[in-house]
């Protein structure tokens, strides 16, 4: 009995290359991108709103690494805890997103979900955030884009569902 493998079952995938294939990959590309920007302007609208609640000093020069390093070394738990929030929204909002435009699975919303927390990640390099928030954030996000997929199927499904019907 020949066993399959991952990389065998895609030679096998590629190999039988028609236009359909080309099609679903360009669908779920796109999927991903728009998920990726409906996040990203959740995310931006919940980390204005925390502005608005915590304001920086009106002379803080967002160019400058040492002025930033200085604010988030100041910067209440509740303010970190926002901008906590505003990811794991804008990782849920872009992958159900993601998920409803593909119309082909949950791994839409997962590659939305690693592409936004790889985002947050480089945001947090060289500063200095609590270790609290380097813990809650990747298994927040990863929730949150597991449960965008599972919410996008399941509504895509029951959609399905009622046409048929």
């Amino acid at each position: 009995m020949v066993k399959s493998t991952f990389f065998s079952r895609f030679q096998e995938w590629l190999s039988e290359w028609d236009e359909t294939k080309t099609r679903q990959v360009l669908v779920v590309v796109l999927a991903v991108l728009v998920g990726l920007l409906v996040g990203l302007i959740i995310d931006t609208a919940m980390r204005l709103l925390g502005d608005f609640t915590f304001p920086p000093p009106p002379v803080l020069n967002m160019a400058d690494e040492a002025q930033l390093k200085e604010l988030y070394a100041t910067m209440p738990a509740e303010a970190f805890a926002i901008k906590v929030f505003s990811w794991a929204l804008g990782t849920l909002a872009g992958g159900y997103t993601a998920v409803r435009v593909a119309k082909m699975g949950q791994f839409p919303a997962w590659i939305v979900g690693i592409l936004l927390y790889a985002g947050y990640l480089i945001g947090m390099v060289g500063l200095p955030v609590p270790l609290w928030v380097h813990i809650v954030c990747p298994l927040l996000v990863a929730a949150c884009a597991y449960g965008a997929g599972w919410l996008g199927m399941y509504i895509t499904v029951q959609k399905e569902i009622k046409a048929q019907a």
